[in-house]
């Protein structure tokens, strides 16, 4: 009875009109837009769970952010979370995860298109590489491998890599994978590796235009020089919490001295990989101030109606082309 109480309330609350008069009437706070892949998720054979949303959903829901928000830079957010008030309006911050090639080509144009500062967070190993990263070659090992069985390392569950429901089983053991404490993720992509030959075989045989999925830094340069701010996702993208100490550092400092030495202006702002509360600590938030960013994002989802440390602030992950959707997610 409650749980169908609950969707027929659900159900009520997502009708369009419904929706936009609780979107024109938000609270006051800061709420940060995340988005990852720009495009048509089904034409590639990689990982299509990092794609938020199509270029033609994008612009939709830019303009209405740009519409019920004052869209904000990280600088900005600083001196907002420096007076350690309550939040008096309603902000919007725009980012972008991972600096992938699609979001200068797509989502770019449309954020200078509409004059929207938006900032792109790289992980400076990737860029201008053929690097193929952790999380998308796992998805083609396994999309490469249907009708076979596949068991996490020290795990007990086993899946079986049915192509009817492929997208679904590789969502399913990334996010597993992401929680396993005592096996950092790179183990478990080794594990794949050695378990599947063939589908690792087929990958290293793609030609460059295959491999090349991100951005170079000429082209992150000609971003930064149009309104665009260009902030750290750490070198590799692995799990900050799964890594000792030094090697946090080396992540956090290192990567913000190389963009800032390709894109010849100073970073700001860090993104934590992956982003979740298992995935970085108190202590990795302190080590970025230590390192000279004045903003922190994780991936928690939440709206900032106060910020009470400006190293630890929530983002809205985006990932549907359906307006009257991200609206819904937004406000409830």
């Amino acid at each position: 009875m409650y749980l169908r109480a609950r969707q027929v309330l659900k159900k009520l609350l997502m009708h369009p009109k419904v929706v936009n008069l609780f979107w024109k009437h938000l609270p006051n706070g800061v709420y940060v837009f995340t988005y990852h892949r720009i495009g048509d998720k089904y034409a590639t054979n990689y990982d299509r769970a990092v794609f938020s949303c199509t270029t033609e959903a994008l612009e939709q829901q830019i303009i209405a952010i740009k519409r019920n928000f004052k869209i904000i830079s990280s600088e900005q957010l600083r001196k907002i979370a420096d007076t350690n008030k309550r939040i008096r309006d309603r902000y919007a911050v725009i980012t972008f995860d991972d600096g992938y090639l699609d979001n200068y080509n797509d989502a770019f144009p449309i954020l200078k298109k509409h004059n929207i500062p938006g900032i792109f967070y790289l992980p400076t190993d990737f860029i201008d590489s053929e690097i193929v990263p952790w999380w998308d070659e796992i998805a083609y090992l396994l999309r490469n491998s249907c009708n076979e069985n596949y068991q996490l390392p020290e795990q007990t569950l086993t899946y079986f890599l049915d192509e009817q429901n492929i997208d679904a089983i590789i969502r399913e053991i990334i996010f597993k994978a992401k929680l396993i404490k005592n096996i950092t993720i790179i183990e478990v992509l080794e594990d794949i590796r050695t378990k599947f030959p063939k589908a690792l075989n087929k990958l290293n045989k793609l030609n460059k235009k295959e491999k090349m999925l991100f951005m170079n830094w000429e082209q992150a340069r000609e971003m930064a020089d149009n309104g665009m701010e260009i902030g750290s996702h750490t070198m590799s993208h692995q799990i900050l919490s799964q890594l000792c100490e030094q090697e946090q550092e080396q992540e956090i400092e290192r990567s913000k001295y190389i963009i800032e030495e390709n894109i010849g202006r100073k970073v700001l702002s860090i993104a934590y990989p992956v982003g979740l509360y298992n995935c970085y600590t108190e202590n990795i938030c302190s080590i970025s101030q230590k390192k000279g960013y004045i903003i922190g994002f994780n991936k928690e989802a939440g709206k900032n109606k106060t910020i009470e440390n400006p190293y630890d602030i929530n983002r809205l992950s985006v990932d549907t082309d359906d307006l009257n959707l991200m609206k819904f997610y937004s406000c409830f």
